[in-house]
């Protein structure tokens, strides 16, 4: 990490998230071209894991993206094979999107994720249960800042 004044924590601490954000960025981008995806793409893969089948809505919610964006990416991956559209059972008028099972897909992951899960075990044996809940605040506040000015560039929220 490139360094400003040692002194001058708010400098550091600025460098650190944007270079902290390029790696990540950089990371999911070659992930996603692995599965011929853009890091966007991949991602919404990742939230259809965690989260399951879910409308259309809660990606955007969850993402921060428009529902015009949403939709595009939906199109993509379902023309890929990734994903299927079906009517929400409880409400026809909302669509639900279902991840597909994909073995490739699951090999590629272990390949690209394996050796990052055990990088990152590794370095949390590093911290006591202290130091690990303030790491863990920072990360879920850095998140939803980064999901709240998504929302607010791509003009969803003022």
């Amino acid at each position: 990490m490139t360094q400003a004044d040692p002194s001058d924590q708010a400098a550091n601490a600025q460098l650190l998230g944007r270079e902290f954000a390029t790696a990540i960025v950089v990371f999911h981008e070659a992930v996603g071209r692995l599965l011929g995806l853009s890091a966007v793409e991949r991602k919404c893969l990742d939230l259809l894991q965690r989260l399951g089948p879910v409308t259309a809505g809660a990606v955007g919610e969850h993402t921060g993206l428009t529902t015009g964006a949403v939709t595009r990416m939906l199109d993509r991956l379902a023309k890929a094979g990734y994903v299927r559209r079906a009517p929400d059972p409880h409400d026809r008028r909302k669509v639900v999107v279902h991840l597909l099972p994909n073995e490739r897909m699951n090999a590629l992951m272990a390949t690209a994720f394996g050796p990052f899960i055990e990088d990152l075990g590794t370095i949390m044996t590093r911290y006591n249960e202290t130091e690990t809940r303030a790491i863990l605040d920072w990360a879920s506040r850095t998140t939803g800042a980064l999901i709240a000015s998504t929302r607010r560039i791509s003009g969803i929220d003022p």
